[in-house]
C-alpha cells in the first residue's frame, strides 16, 4: 500500500456518468457474522475433537455458512482441576483451522449434557479460576470468535438445572439474591476480563433484567434455544401459559438491547403454527436475529426447505446490505444504500473509499463507520472526493474490512450484481473520476510545529500537518505516511 494523503486540495473532476444505480441480487452471500450456522462440540473425556479443515470450508464453499458453534464441554476439569495445557492447545488449533476457513465462531464454555452425574456444576470459584486460565486464547482469537455465550452454570450451560447451592437450581423465581449476585459475578467476569470486541450472550431476559437491571444494554445480547417453542420459548420470556405471548415489556426491552447485540440460537421443537414459515419469518425480523442453527431442530429445518422460506431467511437473517445508486455533486460522492436484513449489524465496522488508478496504485481513506446503517431507512453517505492524490483516473470501491482482520474474507460484501471483488474484498461503485492538479502552496511541518518543507517529496515515515493555501484561504491536514516513496 503506498502512502496515504488525507490532504484537503481544491481541484477539478471530471465524472464518467452522474448517476449509477445497482442491480439487487438475493443470492446467499456468505457475509461474516449473520445467516445459518452448523453446531459442532468437544470433550474432555476421551480426547478432544479437533475440528476438520476440510469440513469447515466446505460449509463456506457448498453451503454459503462463515459461522459455527463451539461448545467446548469441560467435564474433567470439574472439581479442583485447571484446564489442562492440551486442552487449550487443541482449543488453539481449532480457532487456527477456522481462521484458515475464512470462518468465525460462536462459543460456549459448559461442564456436563447430563444431570445424572454426581457432579455436573463446579463452584464459582472453580468457574472464575477456569475463565481466568481462557481470557489469553480468547484475546488471540478475538477476531474469529462472533460471540460468547453465558455458559459454565447449569446442564448444557444453559443457566437452569445446576444441581448447586451457590447458583441455585431451575425456577429463577426462587432463586435467592446471594444466588443472583453469584451468577452476576461470572458475567461480570465476562465483560471486564474477555475481549471487549466480542458479546456476550445471555439465555434469558429475565436474567439480565434481575442482574443489571432495566437501563442497562451494554455488550449483552441473546441467545434463544427454544425459539418457536412452547411456555415462553422454553422460559426465554415469562408466560403463564404453554402458548403464551410474551408481555409488550418484554418485546421492547428484547428489541431495544438487540439493536446493537446479537441474537442466535436454535428451534427445539415442531410447534405449528408458531414454526410454520409465515410466521417464523415475521419472528426473525421482529426480534432482530442475525444467526440460527442449521442442524437442530432438524424437522422444522426440513419444514422451512420444503415449504419456501429456508431461502429468504438465508439471506436475511442478520444484515443485508444493498447499494441503491450513486452520484458526484459538487466534488462529493454521494451514496445511497439500505439494509433489508432481518438485524442491524451487531459489531460497528470502519467504512474506506478506495482508490485505484490506471497503473493499479491504491489510495484508502476512512470515510466513518456502519453505527447508521439501520434496517428501514436509507442511509446516504456524503464523501468528499478532495483528496491529495496525484492528478489521474480513479476507480471508486468501498471496503468494509473486519476490525480485526484485514482478510478478504472477513469484509462484508454488498447484495448486488457485479460490484464484489473477491480477492480484495471491495465492493466496485462502477464509476470511475478524473483528478486534475490544484493550483496551491503547501508547507509541510513536522508534529512539534517545525517547518520541513514545502513540497510532498521523500518525506521519512512519520505524521505531518500540511498546510495549503488555496485563494488566500487556509487549510491545515494532519497526513499519515506508512513509508518514504514518492
Amino acid at each position: 500500500m503506498k502512502k496515504l494523503f488525507l490532504l484537503i486540495f481544491f481541484f477539478s473532476i471530471t465524472i464518467n456518468c452522474q448517476n449509477v444505480s445497482y442491480a439487487i441480487t438475493n443470492e446467499n452471500i456468505a457475509n461474516p457474522e449473520r445467516g445459518f450456522y452448523r453446531y459442532t462440540s468437544t470433550g474432555s473425556s476421551g480426547g478432544y475433537n479437533l475440528l476438520s479443515q476440510s469440513t469447515l470450508s466446505g460449509y463456506r464453499t457448498n453451503e454459503g455458512i462463515t459461522v459455527i458453534q463451539r461448545q467446548f464441554f469441560l467435564r474433567d476439569f470439574i472439581t479442583g482441576i485447571p484446564i489442562s495445557t492440551t486442552y487449550l492447545t487443541n482449543m488453539q488449533t481449532d480457532f487456527n483451522r477456522i481462521r484458515n476457513a475464512g470462518a468465525k465462531v460462536i462459543v460456549r464454555f459448559t461442564y456436563s449434557s447430563s444431570s445424572s452425574t454426581p457432579v455436573f456444576q463446579p463452584s464459582k470459584a472453580q468457574i472464575l479460576f477456569h475463565m481466568k486460565q481462557l481470557v489469553n486464547v480468547l484475546t488471540l482469537n478475538k477476531d474469529v470468535i462472533v460471540s460468547i455465550q453465558a455458559g459454565f452454570i447449569g446442564r448444557y450451560g444453559e443457566w437452569y438445572y445446576t444441581g448447586s447451592s451457590e447458583f441455585g437450581n431451575g425456577n429463577f423465581n426462587l432463586l435467592t439474591n446471594t444466588q443472583w449476585a453469584n451468577r452476576k459475578e461470572i458475567v461480570d467476569y465476562m465483560i471486564n476480563n474477555f475481549p471487549v470486541e466480542i458479546p456476550i450472550q445471555l439465555r434469558y431476559i429475565y436474567a439480565k433484567q434481575k442482574m443489571y437491571g432495566n437501563s442497562y444494554i451494554g455488550r449483552i445480547g441473546f441467545y434463544n434455544d427454544s425459539f418457536l417453542g412452547t411456555w415462553g420459548d422454553s422460559g426465554t420470556y415469562n408466560v403463564s401459559s404453554s402458548q403464551g405471548q410474551p408481555t409488550t415489556a418484554d418485546i421492547t426491552y428484547w428489541q431495544t438491547n438487540t439493536i446493537n447485540n446479537p441474537v442466535s440460537g436454535e428451534t427445539n421443537m415442531v410447534n405449528a403454527p408458531r414454526t410454520d414459515c409465515s410466521n417464523a419469518m415475521i419472528e426473525m425480523d421482529r426480534f432482530n436475529w442475525s444467526l440460527i442453527n442449521k442442524d437442530y431442530f432438524p424437522t422444522v429445518i426440513s419444514n422451512w426447505q420444503t415449504n419456501g422460506c429456508f431461502s429468504e431467511m438465508q439471506i436475511r437473517l442478520g444484515y443485508k446490505f444493498e447499494l441503491i445508486n450513486s452520484n458526484v455533486l459538487n466534488n462529493n460522492l454521494i451514496v445511497s444504500l439500505r439494509n433489508t436484513g432481518y438485524a442491524n449489524l451487531f459489531k460497528v465496522r470502519k467504512v474506506y473509499l478506495i482508490l485505484i488508478n490506471n497503473q493499479g496504485v491504491e489510495y484508502r481513506y476512512e470515510i466513518g463507520n456502519t453505527s447508521s446503517w439501520i434496517g428501514g431507512v436509507t442511509t446516504n453517505l456524503s464523501i468528499p472526493l478532495n483528496y491529495g492524490i496525484p492528478t489521474g483516473s480513479y476507480k471508486l470501491y468501498l471496503f468494509i474490512p473486519d476490525n480485526n482482520n484485514n482478510n478478504a474474507n472477513y469484509a462484508i460484501r454488498f447484495s448486488n450484481i457485479g460490484t464484489w471483488v473477491p480477492t480484495k474484498g471491495y465492493n466496485d461503485l462502477l464509476r470511475t473520476v478524473s483528478i486534475s492538479a490544484p493550483i496551491a502552496k503547501i508547507s509541510v511541518y513536522d508534529m512539534q510545529g517545525v517547518y520541513v518543507k514545502d513540497n510532498l517529496e521523500n518525506l521519512p515515515k512519520g505524521i505531518y500537518i500540511i498546510k495549503t493555501v488555496i485563494n488566500d484561504l487556509i487549510y491545515t491536514k494532519k497526513i499519515y505516511l506508512n513509508d518514504n516513496s514518492n
